[in-house]
């Protein structure tokens, strides 16, 4: 069974076509690094139960925005937030925090 198929249930809350898009898309590139990344961050991050996944992916906006050079995950993250029910509000927190910590270009960048 491929990570995809493994971990369908969390896969659908962050995108309704996400493991079609991975499976035809990606894995064909390089199949042992996508199934790879799709074991570690929802097999294994997403998965713990101390942070809901809300939290959870409040904190991978935050660090996608922070770090910098990441706009096209940035760019699904954000989609896959608001499909999972994060409010345009809480996104808009998050960039503020990296706006503080992280500086004023991080911020703007990862909110454009």
């Amino acid at each position: 069974m491929s990570p995809f198929e493994k971990h369908k249930n969390i896969l659908e809350v962050f995108s309704d076509d996400v493991q079609k898009r991975g499976q035809e898309n990606l894995r064909p590139v390089f199949p042992d690094l996508v199934d790879h990344l799709v074991d570690d961050i929802y097999g294994f991050a997403y998965s713990r139960e101390i942070l809901d996944a809300k939290t959870r992916h409040l904190v991978s906006l935050g660090i996608l925005s922070a770090i910098g050079g990441c706009e096209n995950q940035l760019k699904f993250q954000l989609k896959a937030g608001l499909h999972m029910g994060l409010t345009e509000e809480e996104i808009k927190e998050v960039f503020i925090q990296v706006c503080v910590f992280a500086g004023n270009a991080r911020a703007i960048n990862a909110a454009l």
